[in-house]
């Protein structure tokens, strides 16, 4: 059994990013353990706590800090910018979020392409009635947590609804403040008072997303993974990866963070060839399924996308070691890594950095000695020389 010590595992980001937001609006001392030790948590942090002093706030790459800094926003009756890079300003759409807030009172202004940051918003935000895209839970989430502070009852109707458990972590933050938001199959949420965040005190779980790529590892190397300290309790919609890998085709609809690595798996024939309803996975630090096929392709799989028909189909078949691109993905980097350990021959990985923004320690944990050689240089490379592929198709 390949022994990974759990706590080589890192937080959830999820959770810690909502951690921040409700101690931010407690307003008062709390205590938040095993909080995840990343740049943009770091940021994310500091901004918070000069939050009543700053105008414009830059969320870099952090699609999750867009959103939850929108609705802090809308909460205030002072202009508020929000920015970011690339990514943030061509990949990650608001309008949705932009027009529910607008339709609550909150002043908008799109500062360069229509749809996208950087934006200009002006509260304050009003209770009231609202419809929502919920194809990106984020929209959601964010709208949740602004209205939960604003007097009066309020109520969200959600088309679309997508990446369920996200949202499911969000309602699980509120309603231990006894927030008692009623949902209604994810496409109503009826939000009876302004929510009182009080002071507490919390621990953040273990990130499934993170270890979905260690379980990949495990199955792609024949070897057990020791998982028994892991709880399959918490609302973390990435733990369905253990039942996914039992179906031959599977929708990613409520699970988008886990197509990379599912990709990869299916290329190895270790999990589900055909993924559904991959639009999902288009709007996040980049177009996954079209990053993914990219990379893949290069080192010799078989893949069919139809956009039309919303899925990805991947043949199984053996992997060549290759000169392969991170597209700015932590993800997409560490999928491919994975992806490199059955390979024949080296592959190298540029722009691997990004990996520090849910998993720093990544390329020191994700494989066992004697699988890889892994070398990394100061410039973003990762260089993966397999020791024993034959492991790989036994």
């Amino acid at each position: 059994m390949w022994h990974v010590y759990l706590m080589k595992i890192p937080p959830s980001k999820s959770h810690t990013m909502r951690a921040l937001v409700f101690e931010h609006l407690s307003k008062k001392e709390c205590i938040v353990e095993n909080i995840l030790q990343a740049p943009e948590v770091e940021e994310f942090k500091k901004n918070l706590r000069i939050w009543w002093d700053i105008d414009t706030v830059d969320v870099r790459n952090s699609g999750l800090a867009l959103h939850f800094y929108m609705a802090l926003a809308s909460l205030r009756g002072k202009k508020t910018v929000v920015t970011g890079d690339a990514s943030i300003r061509t990949l990650r759409p608001v309008a949705p979020l932009v027009e529910a807030l607008r339709s609550l009172g909150v002043k908008i202004t799109y500062l360069e392409s229509e749809g996208f940051a950087p934006l200009e918003i002006e509260g304050p935000l009003h209770s009231g009635s609202v419809e929502l895209d919920g194809t990106n839970s984020q929209h959601v989430s964010a709208l949740l947590i602004a209205l939960s502070q604003c007097e009066g009852k309020s109520t969200i109707h959600v088309k679309n609804p997508c990446e369920k458990p996200y949202v499911e972590i969000t309602l699980g933050w509120l309603n231990r403040f006894q927030a008692n938001i009623k949902n209604c199959n994810y496409e109503t949420f009826h939000i009876p008072k302004k929510v009182t965040i009080d002071p507490f005190e919390t621990t953040i779980p273990m990130d499934f997303s993170s270890l979905a790529f260690l379980v990949a590892v495990s199955k792609i190397l024949n070897t057990e993974l020791d998982l028994e300290k892991c709880d399959f309790s918490d609302a973390q919609g990435d733990k369905a990866l253990f039942s996914l890998l039992e179906q031959s085709e599977c929708s990613i609809e409520d699970t988008p963070d886990l197509l990379p690595v599912l990709m990869v798996l299916a290329v190895y024939g270790k999990g589900p060839t055909k993924l559904h309803k991959i639009h999902v996975a288009r709007q996040k630090e980049s177009d996954r399924p079209f990053s993914m096929r990219t990379e893949l392709v290069k080192m010799g799989a078989c893949i069919h996308v139809d956009e039309a028909a919303d899925w990805i189909e991947i043949t199984p078949g053996p992997l060549k070691g290759a000169s392969l691109f991170s597209h700015n993905d932590h993800r997409v980097a560490m999928s491919l890594a994975v992806a490199a350990i059955g390979a024949t021959g080296p592959t190298t990985i540029e722009s691997v950095d990004c990996v520090s923004k849910s998993f720093p320690s990544f390329f020191e944990t994700f494989c066992p000695d004697w699988a890889a050689e892994i070398g990394k240089d100061d410039f973003g490379k990762i260089v993966i020389r397999p020791k024993k592929p034959e492991f790989c198709r036994s």
